[in-house]
């Protein structure tokens, strides 16, 4: 799990992505980018890039792949989708500067 490797705030997504009251992916979405806001403060300029990149994507990733966002087994899709999002940009070297 992608999400979880990234330590507190994967955690937090995780949890939230799980628990989150909706029904809609726009919805869930809502949630994921307050969940981010929410964390950028504490965030390292590394974690910033990656995190406001998927915030950026998290609505139309979402809108694209959902119809309805409400079982268990969907939120688990939601999940791998969106670490399959943050992977890439883990692998990035740091930015130098």
């Amino acid at each position: 799990m992608h999400m979880l490797a990234m330590g507190p705030i994967g955690i937090r997504l995780y949890a939230r992505i799980l628990t989150a009251e909706a029904s809609r992916p726009d919805e869930l979405a809502d949630h994921v980018v307050d969940e981010i806001n929410c964390y950028l403060p504490r965030a390292s300029s590394e974690e910033q890039v990656m995190l406001f990149q998927l915030a950026c994507e998290t609505h139309e990733l979402l809108g694209d792949a959902f119809e309805r966002v409400d079982d268990l087994a969907v939120r688990r899709q939601v999940i791998d989708l969106l670490s399959n999002v943050i992977q890439p940009v883990r692998a990035l070297p740091p930015a130098e500067g």
